[in-house]
């Protein structure tokens, strides 16, 4: 196997990935689309797909003359999907140099929409330190506001569970308190109603 060029590849931050993947695995099947931001060679993708245990969408490379539109359709014939930008998530868009270090909020509500049967988790490090909870908390609502409902696990490797059906993400949060034993305050919602 070539020697691994992923300069973060099994971080802590990987393993929140995968355990969030595993105690999500009920509401699969799942894929991971890894937003590249550097050239990865196939034995790297495949070195990141056996270590989270599910299939990578694609793994080309997001840059700043990507058209992202193109880029994310490949996600549209999967079921549950994990989205691992380098940055987080931003609710505008962007342009510019730091553009592929995020997924939009118009692109993870387009994906909701075109898999409303289906869960997106994405990562989500674009948080203030000491204002995490509450700009989660903004973001959820914002994607509430179009019909996209969701949880987030806030921590230093914060991410967000995101679907239009609100049944399939309570029954989400609902197994991932049961099966991980995490205390709830690490689990941000809003009314899922």
């Amino acid at each position: 196997m070539a020697k691994m060029r992923l300069k973060h590849f099994g971080d802590s931050y990987d393993i929140v990935k995968k355990s969030l993947l595993q105690w999500l695995s009920s509401s699969g099947p799942w894929a991971a689309h890894p937003m590249f931001t550097h050239q990865t060679s196939p034995d790297e993708a495949e070195a990141f797909s056996r270590f989270l245990g599910v299939p990578l969408v694609a793994t080309e490379v997001l840059d700043t003359v990507s058209d992202r539109a193109h880029y994310f359709a490949s996600c549209h014939q999967w079921h549950s999907l994990l989205l691992d930008p380098d940055t987080g998530v931003r609710l505008q868009g962007l342009r510019g140099r730091r553009a592929p270090e995020f997924i939009f909020a118009k692109e993870l509500i387009d994906l909701a929409n075109v898999r409303p049967q289906a869960l997106t988790l994405t990562f989500d490090q674009s948080l203030a330190r000491g204002r995490e909870q509450e700009q989660i908390r903004a973001k959820l609502a914002h994607f509430a506001a179009h019909g996209v409902h969701g949880f987030a696990y806030v921590s230093h490797a914060s991410f967000m569970v995101l679907g239009r059906s609100v049944d399939l993400v309570q029954h989400a949060r609902e197994h991932i308190l049961a099966t991980s034993a995490l205390p709830t305050h690490r689990i941000v919602t809003t009314d899922f109603s």
